[in-house]
């Protein structure tokens, strides 16, 4: 940040400083989001074992910003949540849990990375 004169340059520099900040989280969001869901879609196939995978569930699965700072990776499916939590006649065939949990470590460290920098 660069050296501010004044309290009228103090403002802007730290007002430029959060629109940098906040940029720079909406690109590591951006990327994340299209990561996860391009794993997402990599582990339905691999753990859809049984013999009826027709590729529906994964170009089902999509990234979508849906407002500032917020992404969401979604499958549309009807039946995912059946097959990610199981029911009583079938066990889960979890696709997207374990994906999750690996990139919201993935964009804390991010995030924890760009505020140390």
């Amino acid at each position: 940040m660069a050296k501010a004169k004044g309290i009228g340059a103090l403002i802007k520099a730290l007002d430029d400083a959060e629109h940098s900040i906040e940029d720079d989280v909406d690109e590591i969001l951006r990327r994340n989001s299209a990561e996860f869901s391009a794993d997402t879609k990599a582990e339905a196939a691999r753990v859809m074992t049984k013999g009826y995978w027709t590729g529906n569930l994964a170009r089902l699965i999509e990234a979508t910003k849906k407002g500032e700072l917020q992404y969401t990776v979604t499958s549309n499916a009807g039946y995912s949540g059946f097959l990610e939590y199981g029911t009583r006649f079938m066990e889960p065939e979890t696709f997207m849990y374990q994906i999750y949990q690996k990139y919201d470590k993935q964009i804390k460290a991010d995030i924890k990375r760009l505020l140390n920098s």
